[in-house]
């Protein structure tokens, strides 16, 4: 049993470890370290919450009716949002293009305008 509680403190204090290292690394301004390590997780947190949205452990029962679904929506839009994140990133690294304030609106623009159009579609062959 001793062994598992040294065992323990050499893991957490290696995960801290990492983590502080993470956190000096993406606080360097301009870095391609920084640019890499940050749509690295971006796709992590992407994959991971995709995961969750998938694995059967829950944080609420899905036996609920709606209130069960809530972590999975929760879920769904982390997922979104991190491919989101990753997707903008690499496509900023291959194209040099510069990091621009715009925020998620053009993407958003562009969901509303596909959505539109798919409905539009769907209602002229329901005729």
């Amino acid at each position: 049993m001793d062994a598992f509680f040294s065992f323990l403190k050499v893991a957490l204090i290696g995960i801290f470890a990492l983590i502080a290292l993470v956190l000096v690394l993406l606080a360097m301004p301009q870095t391609r370290l920084k640019s890499t390590l940050t749509e690295l997780l971006a796709w992590c947190g992407c994959l991971g919450a995709s995961g969750l949205v998938a694995s059967p452990v829950d944080l609420m029962p899905d036996v609920l009716p709606v209130i069960g679904w809530s972590d999975d929506i929760g879920y769904t839009l982390l997922a979104l949002v991190c491919g989101y994140i990753g997707w903008n990133l690499r496509r900023r690294r291959l194209t040099g293009e510069p990091p621009s304030r715009q925020g998620p609106l053009p993407f958003l623009k562009e969901t509303m305008h596909l959505w539109h159009g798919w409905r539009t579609m769907r209602e002229r062959r329901s005729r």
